[in-house]
């Protein structure tokens, strides 16, 4: 059985800041790239939801690359089939402000 995604509100807010800036910066074609991107990235995770790199073991939150500049950071939770979506973040900030 897949697992069903959940998108937290902080996930909206920087996926949708991701787009912004696409928007501004890069033309329509880069914003449909990471919008497919996300896309087959959240469709692989609903069969394999272990497919990321474990940022913390302990409380199930992994962290999977979707654009060589924007990784996404989710929790999952096996006995609910369940994959709650945190936030995306830019790579190129400094790994030790990344708070889950």
């Amino acid at each position: 059985m897949a697992f069903k995604i959940i998108w937290t509100d902080e996930a909206k807010s920087t996926y949708l800041a991701i787009i912004d800036y696409l928007e501004k910066e890069w033309t329509e074609k880069e914003i449909i790239k990471f919008v497919k991107s996300v896309h087959n990235r959240l469709s692989l995770l609903t069969d394999h939801p272990a497919l990321g790199k474990i940022h913390k073991r302990r409380y199930r939150i992994y962290k999977t690359l979707v654009h060589k500049n924007v990784s996404m950071v989710y929790h999952s939770k096996p006995r609910k089939k369940e994959i709650v979506i945190l936030t995306f973040w830019d790579n190129r900030q400094n790994p030790n402000k990344l708070k889950y």
